[in-house]
This record gives C-alpha cells, sequence and structure tokens, in this order.
C-alpha cells in the first residue's frame, strides 16, 4: 500500500481521531487537577494583624490556612513589645491557602548602632552622619580653637563616647566644636511654621540651640512653631554661637498656620510718592522690603529727587509680601527743574 493511501485509510484516521480525543482528555484533566490544587477561583482575605501578639497572629493565620514568618523587628516605645507593626501582604489582600505571610514585630530590645567617629569633622558633616546612624545632633558646645565648626569632642551623658560603643537610635548626642579665633557670631534663622523637629535641625545647623519649649494649646499633637525668642521678624538678630533660641508650639488642628503666616510675613505697602530716595530707603528697610529698579528723569539726582511713580503702585489697605522689591521712578523737584530752565533762557 502506497504512504498517500495509507494517511488516508480508515484505520489510520480511526486511531488519528482516538489519539486526539485522548489528548483532549489528558489536558483537560490535567487542568482540572491544576484547579484543585490551587484552589483555582477560591481565595483567602489577608486579615489585619496589627496589634496583635505573634501568638495571636499565628492561630489567626492558621485558622485560615496561612503560614507566617517574622523577618524583621522595629523599636517602637508607642506599640507593646512583641505586637505586629507592619506585614506583606496588606489587610484584604486576596491570597491563596498555604501563602506565606511576613510580618515585622515592635522589638523588644531598643535598637542600638554603633557611634560614629565625628571628630575633626565639620559640623555640618557631624550632622549629616549623625542622621544617617539614626542618631540626632544634642547640645551645641563651643571652645576656644583654631579650627572653627570642627567637632572637638562627641558627648552623651556628658561624658566622652567613643566610637563604636552602641548606643540607642535616637538618642541625642552632644558635640564641642571649636570657635575660631575671632567672635563666632551667627543669624538667628526663621522658624516659624516649621514642625519641631525641623525647626530643631534648621537651629543646630546654624550653630544653636533649642532653649525653652512650650505648647500653647491644649492639643499636643501635629504642633508647630507659632513664635520663637530671639524673633527675626523684628529685625536681623545676631548672636553668640551655641546661644539658645526659645521655642513655643500651636497645634495646626485648631489654630491656621496659614492665615497667621500670610499675615506675619506681609507689610502695608508704603506710599512713596514725593519722597527723596533717602527716605525711600530708610521706609522700606524698616518694612523689610527691597528697592528694585530705580529711575532717574533728566535733571534728577539723588539730592533733588522725588517719587513720582512706584511699582506696584501705593492702594490703600493693600498687604505686600516682606522681602518684595518695590521699582521708583523719580523726577527733579519742581523749583529746581524751574531755575534750570529760566537759566537756559537766560
Amino acid at each position: 500500500m502506497k504512504g498517500w493511501d495509507f494517511l488516508f485509510s480508515r484505520h489510520f484516521l480511526r486511531q488519528l481521531v482516538i489519539a486526539a480525543a485522548l489528548g483532549v482528555i489528558i489536558i483537560w484533566g490535567s487542568l482540572k487537577l491544576l484547579d484543585l490544587y490551587t484552589l483555582h477561583g477560591q481565595s483567602i482575605q489577608v486579615p489585619d494583624l496589627e496589634g496583635y501578639m505573634e501568638k495571636e497572629a499565628g492561630e489567626i493565620l492558621s485558622s485560615l490556612d496561612l503560614r507566617y514568618v517574622i523577618n524583621d523587628s522595629l523599636f517602637d516605645e508607642s506599640r507593646p513589645e512583641g505586637s505586629i507593626a507592619w506585614q506583606d501582604p496588606a489587610p484584604k489582600t486576596e491570597v491563596k491557602r498555604n501563602r506565606t505571610i511576613y510580618l515585622t514585630t515592635v522589638a523588644v530590645l531598643p535598637e542600638m548602632v554603633p557611634m560614629p567617629d565625628l571628630v575633626d569633622l565639620s559640623h555640618r558633616h557631624a550632622m549629616s552622619i549623625l542622621e544617617t546612624h539614626g542618631l540626632t545632633v544634642g547640645r551645641l558646645e563651643y571652645q576656644p580653637d583654631i579650627a572653627r565648626g570642627a567637632v572637638l569632642k562627641q558627648k552623651f551623658n556628658e561624658g566622652i563616647i567613643e566610637p563604636g560603643t552602641p548606643v540607642q537610635k535616637g538618642t541625642a548626642i552632644d558635640l564641642v566644636l571649636g570657635e575660631g579665633l575671632d567672635e563666632n557670631i551667627t543669624i538667628v534663622p526663621v522658624v516659624i511654621g516649621m514642625a519641631r523637629e525641623e525647626a530643631i535641625r534648621a537651629l543646630n545647623r546654624a550653630a544653636l540651640n533649642v532653649g525653652k519649649e512650650a505648647i500653647m494649646d491644649d492639643n499636643k499633637e501635629n504642633i508647630k512653631v507659632y513664635l520663637q525668642d530671639p524673633d527675626p521678624l523684628d529685625g536681623a538678630q545676631y548672636v553668640q554661637a551655641g546661644s539658645t533660641v526659645d521655642l513655643f508650639y500651636r497645634s495646626i488642628d485648631v489654630f491656621d498656620f496659614e492665615e497667621y503666616l500670610e499675615q506675619l510675613l506681609s507689610v502695608p505697602m508704603p506710599n512713596l510718592l514725593g519722597l527723596s530716595p533717602r527716605e525711600v530707603q530708610m521706609i522700606l528697610e524698616k518694612s523689610e522690603l527691597e528697592i528694585g529698579m530705580e529711575a532717574f528723569e533728566e535733571g534728577a539726582s539723588r539730592d533733588n529727587a522725588r517719587v513720582y511713580r512706584q511699582e506696584p503702585e501705593y492702594q490703600e489697605g493693600m498687604i505686600i509680601p516682606k522681602g518684595r522689591s518695590i521699582d521708583i521712578w523719580y523726577e527733579p523737584l519742581e523749583e529746581e527743574a524751574e531755575e534750570e530752565t529760566d537759566n537756559e533762557d537766560i
């Protein structure tokens, strides 16, 4: 029998149909078994385990045919030791049976880090390294030394702390810095409107310490600086490095800081028309505004000029931000302008 005749014979076609049917049955059966094994279409919602102790969380997961692994821990004084602080997958996530849930617990002991070596580093560099290690800056002290701003000693509990010493994360490290050969003066930064941690960092960067602190509301949450003393908004404040700045806080939950800052950092628009350049300078400095462009008309000088135009224009009751610049145009006094005209006619 020829090959082509065999391929189209009844016997071969019958065997081919039987093989195809068996293949379909095998594939269908495999898929069904796979569905049964993976519980296709069936899922379990991951429970919220935050706050539970490890034993309680394990029992809950076991009852749902889920597994768990403690893969990390963190120190948090605001939560019970040994309780669940975080989980992966997150609560309400749909997972399959026997899925492993990774848990992070609250450490029984605080996390410790090795004390870095800050001696001879600059003040700002030392601050950055402390933050990298999870530590904070404590008090800043200054001693006479040629290396101005360099770290001379690193202290904890009024004693020297050696590099490599284990310290608890979040510990404040005091720094003794060189004050240089000249008078070590720094300017007080504006920290009004900043959160407490941000304000302290800003003062530390300016080589200053936090003095007295007071919260002026019953609500102690979400506080920001409401007032500071010395107050640079009353004028530039220059103090000795290492000096203290007192901070007073209010809670954003009960106080509108946005409106407060808008009013605090704004001044009334001054009316400069008819004033001399010297008078303009004095008024703008007093209002903490800047002189922008100054244009003098022909015949006008700083001795005889008077303002005839300002931009922005003066409007009664108008408020502008501190630090804004004002453009000014001057013309000569009318009397002197007339004298010059008469002289030209002669």
